[in-house]
């Protein structure tokens, strides 16, 4: 069982990117590079931590895999340039995206949130696997903690939270456990952070 330390932890690490963003937004001007800032200084503690934990597997050890994340990653990149001439508007702030920003939702945002999500805490969680049934445990979980943890993006600029909030909330609940199914195949992280990038540069493609 997960004791109360471990608990904690995981609320921090929920909240920690939102947070985060709050609180460089305090000191940092202007605002196109506050979630650029902030995804920097989350993935350089995660990165450290890792240093000393060896945690997770990041590459994948199948051929085949290595193979499909190249791919995506060579559509990520004709995305990301094309989202970058593009000038979406955040569905949240209804603002226009900065180059900036396009890099820090397309690249930055995944590699900080699968770190965090498939990575971080998906080994909290495997710690107190005691049978096959905790992968599906760990999956529910980090699943529904990736979806709470996009209520405090919205929480930032709409208080009350609206009702797109709870609908967006929702959908990424079912994202983060798309994302976990590739962090459980592959057996590694940089599988869901290809794939992380490719949805976010096809949702600022649309929008």
């Amino acid at each position: 069982m997960l004791n109360l330390e471990y608990l904690a932890v995981l609320v921090v690490l929920t909240f920690i990117a939102p947070v985060m963003q709050w609180l460089v937004g305090k000191f940092v001007t202007p605002v196109e590079y506050v979630g650029l800032i902030s995804s920097i200084l989350i993935i350089f503690c995660i990165l450290l931590w890792y240093g000393k934990t060896r945690s997770f597997s990041f590459l994948p050890t199948s051929s085949s895999w290595k193979i499909f994340c190249y791919f995506v990653g060579i559509i990520v990149f004709i995305l990301l340039i094309i989202n970058i001439f593009n000038q979406p508007v955040s569905k949240i702030t209804r603002q226009v995206r900065s180059s900036f920003e396009v890099v820090d939702v397309m690249v930055l945002a995944p590699i900080t949130e699968e770190l965090v999500f498939r990575g971080v805490m998906w080994s909290i969680f495997e710690r107190f696997s005691e049978n096959s049934c905790w992968s599906v445990v760990t999956l529910i979980g980090t699943s529904l903690l990736f979806g709470v943890e996009h209520l405090g993006y919205w929480a930032q600029s709409h208080w009350p939270l609206p009702l797109d909030a709870i609908i967006h909330s929702t959908l990424m609940v079912v994202a983060g456990a798309f994302f976990g199914a590739f962090r459980l195949v592959s057996r590694s992280l940089v599988a869901p952070i290809a794939v992380h990038m490719l949805a976010n540069g096809a949702i600022v493609l649309t929008q």
